[in-house]
């Protein structure tokens, strides 16, 4: 049968995505403007929450001393092997605060944008679970290698600054990685989930290096390329621009498989 003239026509409109839907794709459209500042401000947000608690674990443990007779005077002094092992220690801690804040605050970020607070406090409590996990492994894995390269060759590590980028991007590149899944998962992408991660991780790294060479350039004295550096203000450098950075990278990573989502029907 063909329509009439007094037969309603319906208006073409852009096609609504919902959750679950069209390869796992949220809805978008209006949200995607307040999805990429609520991911901002998480970055925001975890990166302050992070510098705090890593302020916090500056000397928190602390390295042995033992008594040394000099001259009939009994002092108590520190091995520096130790003192290292310690500030590996400290770092690790530090670290494994600034995972568990970035992977919470992006789990948050993600639920809100999908409108789940369910969605929301699940990722945001995996993402300080495995940010805070992978935060300290790869701590782990890093800081005493890079502390013994530092034992055996001294002069040469006073003066390197590629193998101290390379281990702090490693350490917080797997943090932005883990932040990505928490936001993936709380943003309900599946299909999109390893995209999204893969942003996380060269946001962190961008950030990282953003880091290391503005710090080496602007704030020499800082002693930048140390596990955690000498004076305040670097330190919150150093949390604000992989967080913000990471958050960046997800929201990029997130925005582009949406925008295919929501084209027209044809």
């Amino acid at each position: 049968m063909q329509p009439t003239d007094s037969d309603p026509i319906p208006p073409t409109s852009p096609m609504v995505v919902a959750p679950g839907e069209a390869g796992d794709s949220p809805v978008v459209g209006g949200r995607s403007a307040g999805r990429w500042t609520r991911t901002l401000v998480a970055g925001v947000v975890a990166g302050l929450v992070a510098w705090l608690g890593g302020e916090a674990c500056l000397n928190r443990i602390k390295p042995p001393r033992h008594a040394v007779n000099s001259k009939g005077l009994v002092l108590n002094i520190t091995d520096r092997r130790e003192v290292a092992v310690a500030d590996a220690k400290n770092a690790g801690l530090a670290f494994a605060f600034l995972g568990a804040s970035l992977g919470a605050g992006l789990g948050v970020a993600g639920g809100l944008a999908r409108r789940s607070d369910r969605a929301a406090a699940a990722a945001a409590l995996l993402g300080l679970i495995v940010g805070a996990a992978g935060g300290a492994g790869m701590s782990l894995a890093l800081l005493p290698p890079y502390n013994d390269y530092k034992a055996r060759h001294p002069d040469e590590a006073a003066r390197d600054l590629i193998l101290p980028l390379l281990v702090h991007a490693g350490i917080w590149s797997a943090v932005g990685a883990l932040g990505g899944l928490a936001y993936g998962l709380g943003l309900g992408v599946r299909r999109w989930l390893p995209r999204i991660v893969l942003g996380g991780l060269a946001g962190a790294a961008l950030g990282t290096m953003a880091y290391e060479l503005i710090g080496a350039v602007a704030f020499p004295a800082a002693q930048t390329t140390q596990f955690v550096s000498a004076t305040w203000p670097t330190r919150l450098f150093a949390r604000l621009a992989v967080t913000i950075l990471a958050a960046a990278g997800v929201a990029l990573a997130a925005s582009e498989p949406n925008k295919r989502a929501s084209r027209p029907a044809t």
